[in-house]
């Protein structure tokens, strides 16, 4: 009986990790938090992706958007609680960074691989 027990609990439990959803996105989703940021990545790479940058703070926002080679792809400036989109149509093959200017943190790599990852607050030293 406990066996028959134990392949029910292991049928189930595998049947409710299987449905649980993944976040699929065509654009980078970039939250600014106080003490991270997380970032939602699209499915594939594509030619023209979109960026939207959400400012979960309760402090404005200002940053840029640029690839490796310093060409700056554009600038954000969030009240709290709001949102922009930039087009990432003028990125080439580069990689893409966003850079929080103010308040000023680390730069946020944006790469194809459709998981959410976080970037932790720069240590200070």
């Amino acid at each position: 009986m406990k066996l028959v027990s134990f392949i029910y609990l292991i049928f189930f439990s595998t049947q409710v990790l299987a449905s649980t959803p993944q976040v699929r996105t065509n654009a980078f989703i970039v939250k600014i938090f106080d003490e991270r940021v997380a970032v939602t990545s699209p499915i594939k790479e594509e030619k023209e992706v979109s960026v939207i940058i959400e400012n979960k703070t309760l402090v404005k926002v200002v940053g840029k958007v640029e690839t490796e080679s310093g060409q700056i792809l554009g600038y954000i400036s969030l009240p709290p609680k709001k949102f922009q989109t930039l087009s990432l149509a003028q990125r080439g093959k580069e990689k893409v960074y966003f850079i929080p200017m103010s308040p000023a943190s680390q730069r946020v790599i944006l790469k194809f691989n459709n998981k959410a990852y976080e970037i932790p607050p720069k240590e200070q030293n």
